[in-house]
């Protein structure tokens, strides 16, 4: 699991050097410009490719000669055995996988380090050339169990890999009464990719989010809702006009479409791409069952959504003078805002085990709202969720601590939950919280006791307002008195 790994951000932005370990519920708080933004993105877009960046190293490995950093053979001999044979073993052991593991992730680290970070934020080339971005994993407890994976390859056959009593031992069973001369070359290729991809989801059993990429609602989230069609408008016309472009000016492809489009960072550029997508979503799957999901963000926004002839829609829990339901373009704020978040939980309603990143998702919210969003952010992780956010918000922080203090035992407990407008699973375990406050180039881990998470800007910002009201308003008193 992603707790087990932490993440390090050099030389990134306004971040000179951080660690963060994720938790079930991952609180990233701080003023503006501290670099919090950039380091969501960052561990997103890595989560995100991570399958095609470990591809990319075992292709690299192949050509050196080897199936991979530990195991001294060419992936062609493996694949030449499983087809001539359908089975292949070789003597393995905990440190073999271990070395692969780090030989790995270093490799992945780094690729996407050098290559990748300036494609995450849409930048030009080398604009992040002096990032670093790395992980590493806490290996209390790791092992390899009998396991095996399948991978069927296009033309028929499954292929497994499992690792017993020190020997690993890779099979495959092909139809071969189908089979032609043919489909053995083709086989032979798509075998070995399909060994490349089984071995690298087998070496990494224990981290299944490796293979899950996250969900991301940016900042940036009610423009996507509101806009997306001007902007899906605006790049259609500008691919049109790159071969006009290249015909009229010395300009390649690429350097026309830097300086004509807009610049996205990937989390932003996929998010455009869920929301162009949901008109499109099955009418089912608005009709099926609410899950935990879409229950607490319909008490947020007051109402639920839905869709007609491609169009969405906001239908308020209470009657409005348009009839039933409105145009999500003209409903408000915060409901266009949580529609991608509610779509996002239709979506994935039966695997919501990916990790969950909200930047800001106090953004349109009013103060109650965002209150209830943390008791809601409490009852998604509670349920299973992975969660993490970046934050400004205050009100959120107080909300997770009062739930903090809701997890211990008092005396008379479920009467003192009714009296304060509580519920029995309105409370988070501190154990499953990670907090950092972004400060200095740095990420803070924040105190945390009984009372709750201590962010040190939003307690030292109400001190001052504190300290101030209680001045002018002792003045106010004190001249009142003079006057009188």
């Amino acid at each position: 699991m992603l707790k087990n790994w932490k993440f390090r951000f050099k030389d990134l932005g306004p971040i000179k050097d951080a660690t963060l370990k994720l938790g079930d519920l991952t609180i990233i708080t701080g003023r503006n410009n501290t670099g919090k933004t950039y380091m969501v993105y960052t561990l997103y877009g890595f989560l995100r490719d991570f399958s095609e960046l470990a591809e990319e190293i075992m292709e690299s490995w192949g050509e050196d000669g080897f199936f991979s950093y530990g195991i001294p053979v060419s992936g062609r001999t493996i694949t030449r055995n499983l087809l001539e044979s359908g089975n292949f073993e070789l003597g393995f052991s905990k440190e073999a996988f271990d070395k692969d593991r780090t030989q790995m992730i270093r490799q992945v680290c780094r690729c996407y380090s050098h290559d990748k970070i300036d494609n995450v934020f849409n930048a030009r080339a080398g604009t992040f050339s002096s990032a670093v971005f790395d992980a590493e994993e806490d290996r209390g407890g790791l092992g390899f169990s009998p396991i095996g994976i399948a991978a069927e390859t296009q033309i028929g056959g499954d292929l497994s890999i499992i690792f017993s009593e020190g020997r690993l031992f890779f099979t495959y069973e092909r139809d071969k009464k189908r089979e032609t001369r043919a489909d053995r070359i083709i086989q032979g290729f798509l075998l070995e990719s399909r060994l490349q991809q089984a071995y690298i989801r087998f070496l990494f059993q224990s981290t299944p989010d490796f293979f899950r990429a996250p969900n991301c609602s940016t900042s940036v989230r009610l423009a996507t809702s509101l806009f997306h069609s001007e902007m899906e408008s605006k790049r259609s016309f500008t691919v049109r006009q790159i071969q006009q472009l290249a015909d009229e000016h010395d300009l390649s492809p690429a350097e026309i479409i830097r300086t004509y489009t807009s610049r996205y960072a990937l989390p932003i550029d996929d998010e455009i791409n869920f929301v162009k997508a949901i008109p499109d979503f099955p009418s089912e799957m608005l009709k099926s069952e609410r899950g935990i999901g879409e229950r607490e963000l319909e008490k947020i926004v007051g109402g639920s959504f839905t869709k007609s002839d491609g169009i969405l829609y906001f239908i308020p829990a209470e009657g409005n003078s348009q009839g039933g339901k409105i145009p999500l373009h003209l409903s408000s704020s915060s409901a266009a805002e949580m529609s991608r978040l509610f779509f996002n939980f239709v979506l994935n309603q039966e695997d919501q085990s990916t990790l969950l990143v909200i930047d800001e998702p106090e953004s349109h919210l009013d103060t109650m709202n965002q209150i209830k969003l943390a008791r809601a952010l409490a009852r998604w992780v509670n349920s299973g969720m992975k969660v993490l956010i970046s934050t400004h918000s205050d009100f959120i922080i107080k909300e997770i601590n009062n739930l903090i203090m809701l997890n211990r035992s008092f005396d008379n407990k479920e009467e003192l939950l009714r009296d304060l407008g509580y519920k029995e699973d309105d409370s988070i375990d501190p154990s499953a919280i990670e907090a950092y406050y972004a400060n200095g180039g740095n990420l803070e881990p924040c105190s945390m006791n009984e009372f709750g998470i201590e962010v040190p800007s939003f307690e030292n910002s109400i001190d001052e307002l504190v300290r101030v009201s209680g001045a002018l308003g002792s003045r106010i008193i004190l001249e009142g008195d003079e006057i009188g």
